[in-house]
C-alpha cells in the first residue's frame, strides 16, 4: 500500500494538476462564448439550440476533455512512472525489499489508474461548469447534460484502463523516456486529429481493405457513442459529432415514406457504421489492456536490476 500512496502523490502533484486543468479549460471557455453569442443569441428554435449544444458538447468531451490532452497527459505519466524509477535507481531499492516484482507493477498501475480516474472526473465537471456558466444555456439543456455525466464517467473508467496499461508497458519496452513520450504523443494526435481529416481520402478503400481494424479513432468513437447513447442522437447532432467521429452513415438516415410524399429527402435519425460487434470490440480492448499489464509484470521480472 505504501507504493500506491507514494506513487499516487507523485503523480497528482497539485501544481501540475492545476496547470493541466487550466489548459483543458481553454476550449470550454471558447465553446461557452460560441454558444452564448452564436447559438443562443440567434433566432434558432429550441430544437436547433439543443441539437447544436449536444453535438458540440459531446465532441468536445471526446476530442479534448477525454481526448488529446487527457491521453497525452496520462500516457506521459505512465511512461515516466517506471522510467524515473530506473533512472533514479529507486527501483533497485523496491526490488531489494523482496516485494514481488509483479506486485510492484500492479501497485504502480493501480495508482496511475486512480489518478487518471480523478483527473478525468474532475475534468468532466470543470468542462460542464464552465460551458453552462459562460453560455447561460437553457435549464432544460443543462439537465440533459448533467444527466449524461454518469455515462461519461463509464467511458473515463474504460479509457483510463487502456491508457494506464499501454503507457506502463511502453515505459518498459522503450528505453528512452523522451522517445516513448514523443511516440505516444504523435500517435494520439494522428489518431484523434489527423486521421479523421484524412478519412475521406481513404473512404473508398475503407471497407474493401478492412481499414477499420487500423482505425482506432473509429473504434474509440464507437465505444464512446455506446456509453453516451442514453438519448436518441438526431441527425443534426450526428452531423456535428461526425466531423471527428467517423461512425455515422448519414446516407441511410432518411425517412423514405416522407420522402415519397413530399418529394424531398427527410432525415429521420442517425445510422451508425457497424463494422464491429460492439461487445466483442469492448472485450478485445479490455483483454488487450489486461494483457499489457501482465506482459509488463513479465518484463520487469526478467529485467536485470542492479
Amino acid at each position: 500500500m505504501v507504493i500506491i500512496v507514494n506513487t499516487f502523490r507523485n503523480l497528482l502533484k497539485w501544481k501540475n494538476t492545476l496547470l493541466y486543468l487550466i489548459v483543458i479549460s481553454i476550449l470550454p471557455v471558447i465553446i461557452g462564448f460560441v454558444l452564448k453569442y452564436e447559438v443562443y443569441d440567434d433566432n434558432l428554435s429550441f430544437t436547433q439550440q439543443f441539437d447544436t449544444t449536444m453535438g458540440i458538447y459531446h465532441i468536445v468531451v471526446f476530442m479534448w476533455i477525454l481526448g488529446i490532452p487527457f491521453l497525452i497527459n496520462g500516457g506521459a505519466k505512465g511512461i515516466a512512472l517506471m522510467a524515473n524509477e530506473l533512472s533514479d535507481g529507486t527501483l533497485g531499492l523496491l526490488v531489494s525489499t523482496r516485494l514481488p516484482r509483479q506486485l510492484i507493477i500492479l501497485y504502480k498501475w493501480l495508482a496511475l489508474y486512480l489518478v487518471l480516474l480523478i483527473l478525468g472526473t474532475v475534468s468532466i465537471f470543470v468542462n460542464y461548469s464552465i460551458i453552462t456558466f459562460i453560455s447561460g444555456m437553457d435549464d432544460n439543456i443543462q439537465i440533459v447534460l448533467i444527466n449524461s455525466i454518469p455515462y461519461l464517467l463509464k467511458y473515463v473508467c474504460f479509457v483510463s484502463l487502456i491508457v494506464s496499461a499501454v503507457s506502463i508497458l511502453l515505459s518498459l519496452l522503450i528505453k528512452s523516456k523522451i522517445s516513448a513520450v514523443i511516440t505516444i504523443t504523435v500517435f494520439i494526435i494522428f489518431l484523434f486529429l489527423l486521421f479523421p481529416l484524412l478519412k475521406n481520402i481513404v473512404l473508398p478503400y475503407y471497407e474493401k481493405y478492412y481499414l477499420y481494424y487500423l482505425d482506432f479513432n473509429y473504434q474509440f468513437s464507437l465505444i464512446y457513442y455506446h456509453f453516451i447513447d442514453n438519448n436518441v442522437v438526431t441527425v443534426n447532432q450526428a452531423n456535428i459529432m461526425g466531423m471527428f467521429m467517423g461512425i455515422f452513415d448519414l446516407s441511410k438516415s432518411v425517412d423514405n415514406d416522407l420522402t415519397m410524399m413530399i418529394g424531398q429527402k427527410i432525415l429521420n435519425g442517425e445510422s451508425v457504421y457497424d463494422f464491429f460487434n460492439l461487445k466483442y470490440l469492448i472485450m478485445s480492448w479490455l483483454i488487450f489492456s489486461l494483457s499489457a499489464i501482465a506482459v509488463s509484470m513479465g518484463l520487469l521480472t526478467k529485467r536485470d536490476i542492479t
